[in-house]
């Protein structure tokens, strides 16, 4: 059949203008597309992962000070540790906080099962309950910052009472050795005694950071200490009222 008018002029043109041979860009394209659709597929037609190395296993060179030669790092030692920084009223508030909250926790231990009430015997777990995982929290916190957890995180007991008495609410060692004696209402009666100042003093540790604080977290955390305990310091003086 014979062309005539547009159509002949675009095939004429077609003829005219010989077609481009595949170029080495080309070739490169269509076999990396081949190598993707083999390495995805194989021979089962499974998808599978690619293989990377580890930026801990890629060896990185250090360059090294005037005059010395440079040093090749592999493992740990070639990735960068990022630390987070701790303001230091941040700092010493956790540390002195889990010192306060570990004896909390002795406080209810030194009782033990000797408690006759049962409201103030579940008062007393509750609060054990509740300053466990925060004191877990602190210690984090710390070590997260590479700054130093004290001992009492991991055993309450090694506190040297006698040592703490500038730390406000803390009981002396001659009131944990009345407290270990004490048994029914007396005991009931002395530990409440005792834990109402306690929490007294763990409000005036949250009151003297509250204008220092840094971090959000730390923030936090100190008005969540702030509303449990003054709620339990009301319970605790109607407890004693009530006993009385």
């Amino acid at each position: 059949m014979q062309r005539t008018g547009r159509d002949a002029v675009g095939a004429a043109y077609s003829d005219a203008v010989p077609t481009p041979a595949p170029t080495r860009a080309a070739h490169l394209s269509v076999s990396a597309a081949a190598l993707v659709v083999l390495g995805l597929g194989g021979c089962s037609g499974e998808a599978r992962p690619a293989v990377t190395a580890s930026p801990a296993s890629v060896p990185v060179l250090q360059p090294g000070r005037p005059g010395e030669p440079n040093a090749t790092l592999t493992g740990e030692a070639a990735t960068p540790v990022v630390r987070e920084t701790a303001s230091a009223e941040d700092t010493r508030f956790l540390q002195d906080m889990v010192v306060h909250h570990a004896q909390a926790i002795v406080l209810v231990e030194t009782v033990g099962d000797r408690f006759e009430d049962p409201q103030v015997a579940s008062l007393a777990s509750r609060i054990r309950d509740e300053q466990g995982p925060e004191i877990s929290f602190m210690a984090t916190w710390l070590e997260a910052r590479g700054q130093a957890v004290p001992p009492e995180a991991t055993n309450p007991r090694l506190t040297d009472h006698g040592s703490h008495r500038g730390m406000p609410g803390m009981a002396g060692e001659s009131e944990l050795d009345a407290l270990s004696r004490a048994a029914g209402a007396e005991a009931d009666r002395m530990f409440l005694t005792l834990m109402v100042r306690h929490h007294e003093g763990a409000l005036e540790m949250v009151d003297e950071h509250a204008g220092v604080a840094a971090e959000a977290t730390v923030g936090e955390l100190a008005d969540e200490i702030a509303v449990t305990q003054t709620k339990q310091i009301s319970q605790m003086r109607a407890m004693l009222e009530r006993l009385g």
